[in-house]
This record gives C-alpha cells, structure tokens and sequence, in this order.
C-alpha cells in the first residue's frame, strides 16, 4: 500500500476496511509530517456521524457499509493527503461541501448518481492536482464555475443528468488536457462557445439535449482526436460543417433533433472510421450522397425524419458491408429499393417506411437477410407479390408492409416465423381472405 495514494471509495462492499486499513498502515509504516494523523481523525469524525449501519460494518470494519445517506460532511476537507475521493453511487444529498476545496493532493473526484442539488462549489478549483471530475446523475444547480478553467490537469468532465443552466463556459477553453466533456440532459441554453480550436486532446464531447442554439462551428474540424460528436436533441440550425471531415477519427456523430438545413456534406464519407451515424429529424435537403458508402465501417445509419430530402437511394450503400441498422424513414425518397441493400448480410433493422418507393421485393431477401429482425416498409408505392423466401427470416419480428400496391397469392409461410410478434400487411391489393384474416397480427 502507497502511504502517500490513500483512497476513499464507498460504492463497494469492502471499501470503508481498505480505507481504514490503509490510513493504519501509512501511520505504522510512514512519517509525513502532520497530515496523516489528521486524515485518520478526519476519517473517524466522518465514521461518527454515520446513523445508518445495517450490516454492523462500523463496528467491526470487517465490511463497507452498503449505501451513505445523507449530507457530505465538510470534514472531509481535513483529509489532505486523499488522491481519490469516490462516493458515487450513494444517497447523499444538498450541497457539495465547500471543503472538497482544501484537497490539494486530489486527482479523481467521482460523486455521480447520488442526490446533491446545490450549486458546483467555486473553490474546487483548490483541487489543482485534479484529473477526472465525475458529478453525473445528481440534481446540481447553477452554472458551470468558469474557475474550474484553473484546472489544467484536468482530462476528464462529466457533469451530464443535472440541472445546470447558463451555457457552456467559453473560459474553459483554458483547459487544454480536455479528453471528455460531457454535459448532456442539462437544459444549459445558449450558443456553442469558441472553444474547440483549444481542446485540441479531445477525444469525446457530449451535449445532447442541453437547448444549444446558434450553429456548429467550423472549428470541430480541427478536433483530429475527436471519436464521439453527440449534439442531438438541440436547436443547431444552419448547415452541417463540411470541415466535418477533419475529424478523422470520428466513429460517432450524432446529429439528430435539430433543425439543420442544406446538403448531408459529401465531406463525411471521409470518415473511414464512422461506425453510427444520425442525422434524423432535421430540414435536410439534396438527397443521400452517393460518396457515404465508402464508409464501409458503418454499422448504424439513421436520415429518418428529413421530409425534404428527397432523391434515390444509391446503390453505392451496398458497400456498407458492416450495416446493421439503417432508417430512412419519412425523406420523400422514390425509385427503387437498390438490389445491392440486399447484400448486406448483417442486417437486423431495415426502416425504409413513409416514402416513395416503388418497384418490388429482392426474391432472394430469406437467403441474404437472415439475421433481419425489424423490417419496415409501409406508406410506400411497391407492388408485385411478397417473396416467399421471407419465410426463411426466422430472426423477424416485425413486418410492416401495410399501405402499399403488393397484389398476388400469399406463398409466405408465417408459421415459421416463431419469433414474429407483429405482422402488418393491411391496405395492399392481395385481396385473398388469407390475407385479409393476417392484415394486422400481433402474436
């Protein structure tokens, strides 16, 4: 045990005896002058305010205590020598103590899931050793301390599930060493700050559903580390940056729910490393480049939501060999559906509903679909009769195809679809009484 690295974690079973266990060795075992004999007293006067004690756990230090309740004693700034500070997962509630801020030594700081719902105090930034702050999933208040830009260690900010307001900090830009910010589920307001040109190590940013407005900036570009975009749920408006494409270790970009308009940039199919990719709900326009399917690492592809898009689906998509969902759901699309989608044999979720399509189905889909679990094509123009071969989807589950032109004898066998809970295929021209008794099943 390092004297000098002692830690204080009250999420698991056995962490009030390693802590104590470790304050006895340090004092047995080390001369620091002063400090640890007043951490070991700042540790007992936290253990004698405790009430809750169901596994007897503070009698005996044989077992951690299951779950603290109630406020965080401000005695734990008497504990000058702790490292890591890690009480998440508890009850405590009201305020951070002001305190925390005389942990000069503290690197990690982990309050997340609990119940504080006072302001983020101010004079953390005394906490200058700090390299990951964790204070998600609370009822925090306020806005976010510009003094946590004093912070230049800092590489790890999560405040998201709060309620903190007033916008994101341009100040923080100070903090260069920013790997992940996260902010998301806060309603912050207000515009995306200038800042990105400085985080220049970041790697993940979070701020979906924080009411953002203004546009994005084209500085994100410069973010070549950049893995996670997550900007969902916003009120971004204006076009998506075609700098985009600098960000060439993007595997995530989240877009959706926001009220972005013009062209999807041709840019993005350098991203050779994107993996999902959501621009839903948006007022795009121009229809779906052709160039995106060189991004063959693509394995969720969502432009459901996009009434003014328009245009075929093209066929260069079939060379997305890793797709596993694709949603294009309510875009003004027309045409046919490309052969080549039918390819791609790691496809579960196919929702290509409320279009204009037309033409008919691939009749070999059983064979090249076979882990296909969701397939959604209702509110579109195809005719022609459902091939047989659907039978051998033994993975579905649901099967919407109701509001469109398919006519002829029903050869599908529904009864080897075992897993199917909703077959939908009312509002076609099979008329067959099989098909009129089937027309909308849910098993």
């Amino acid at each position: 045990m390092n004297s000098k690295n002692p830690i204080v974690n009250l999420s698991s079973f056995s962490s009030i005896h390693f802590l104590f266990y470790s304050l006895v060795i340090s004092l047995s075992s080390t001369v620091i002058c002063g400090g640890i004999e007043t951490d070991h007293e700042a540790l007992l006067k936290i253990k004698s305010l405790i009430t809750r004690d169901p596994y007897g756990a503070l009698t005996s230090w044989n077992d951690s205590l299951h779950l603290w309740e109630g406020s965080l004693s401000p005695h734990v700034g008497n504990l000058s020598f702790l490292r890591t500070l890690s009480l998440g997962n508890n009850s405590f509630h009201g305020a951070i103590p002001q305190e925390v801020g005389r942990l000069s030594r503290l690197r990690y700081l982990y309050l997340y899931v609990n119940k504080f719902n006072k302001v983020i105090p101010t004079n953390i930034s005394g906490c200058f050793n700090l390299e990951e702050i964790g204070l998600s999933n609370n009822e925090l208040v306020g806005s976010i301390p510009k003094e946590i830009s004093s912070l230049t260690k800092l590489n790890f900010l999560s405040l998201f599930n709060n309620k903190l307001t007033g916008g994101i900090p341009t100040i923080l830009g100070n903090i260069t060493s920013l790997e992940l910010f996260s902010v998301r589920g806060n309603p912050l307001g207000g515009s995306f700050p200038n800042i990105l040109s400085q985080w220049k190590n970041l790697r993940e940013f979070y701020a979906r559903g924080c009411n953002l407005t203004g546009t994005i900036p084209h500085e994100i570009g410069h973010l070549s580390r950049l893995t996670v975009l997550s900007l969902a749920i916003n009120k971004f408006c204006w076009v998506i940056p075609t700098n985009l494409s600098g960000c060439s270790n993007l595997e995530e970009l989240y877009l959706s729910h926001n009220e972005l308009v013009g062209n999807i940039p041709k840019e993005i199919s350098f991203l050779s490393k994107l993996t999902y990719f959501s621009l839903e709900n948006n007022n795009l326009t121009g229809g779906i480049p052709p160039h995106l399917g060189n991004i063959t690492s693509m394995e969720m592809f969502s432009l459901k939501g996009n009434p003014l898009l328009g245009g075929t689906i093209p066929d260069t998509l079939g060379l997305m060999e890793s797709l596993k969902e694709i949603d294009f759901g309510g875009c003004n699309l027309y045409g046919t559906i490309p052969n080549s989608l039918y390819n791609l044999s790691l496809l579960v979720d196919i929702s290509l509903a409320d279009n204009q399509l037309t033409g008919g189905l691939y009749s070999a889909i059983g064979a090249t679909l076979p882990n296909l679990v969701s397939f959604q094509l209702w509110g579109n123009k195809l005719s022609g009769p459902l091939p047989a071969s659907i039978s051998n989807c033994t993975s579905l589950k649901l099967l919407e195809l109701a509001k469109n032109k398919f006519s002829g004898h029903l050869t599908v066998d529904f009864s080897n679809l075992t897993n199917m809970y909703i077959i939908n295929i009312g509002g076609n021209l099979f008329g067959s009484k099989e098909a009129d008794e089937i027309s909308l099943l849910i098993l």
